[in-house]
């Protein structure tokens, strides 16, 4: 088994029609599968193409102020790219949510997307598990 990356990402909530999500913030955690020690993580803050979808107060604590002075996909995406290429996704709903986000940020740039080894993710499991109350059962 390859090396599993552990991420998440924070974006806007597109409000109305033509409307989109935009990273507002990625962080990962790079992990040794045989000792499952951490052997790198990153993360940053994502200044949006639209500082405008970004509302003043928001529920994760990411403000409009903190993602203004951050830097934009493109400046961030070989460090994006690099922790995710070729390794084992894992995190809480990527299937869903995060891989998509990840999908259309290259794709706003104009660059392929990195691409999983696999993908572990823990609403599927918890699903298995516990059936659709799964989809309750958020990590935050």
């Amino acid at each position: 088994m390859g090396e599993i990356v552990f991420f998440d990402v924070e974006t806007t909530v597109p409000l109305g029609t033509g409307k989109r999500f935009w990273i507002l913030e990625f962080g990962a955690i790079l992990v040794c599968p045989k000792k499952l020690v951490e052997v790198g993580s990153y993360s940053t803050l994502i200044r949006p193409g639209d500082l405008s979808a970004v509302e003043p107060r928001r529920f994760s604590g990411i403000t409009r102020d903190a993602v203004s002075s951050a830097p934009m996909f493109v400046e961030v995406a070989d460090r994006v790219f690099d922790m995710l290429n070729g390794r084992v996704w894992a995190g809480h709903n990527i299937q869903r949510f995060d891989c998509p986000r990840i999908r259309e940020a290259f794709a706003d740039i104009g660059r392929p997307p990195p691409e999983p080894l696999g993908v572990i993710d823990s609403l599927s499991i918890l699903t298995q598990e516990f059936g659709k109350r799964a989809g309750n059962l958020k990590k935050s």
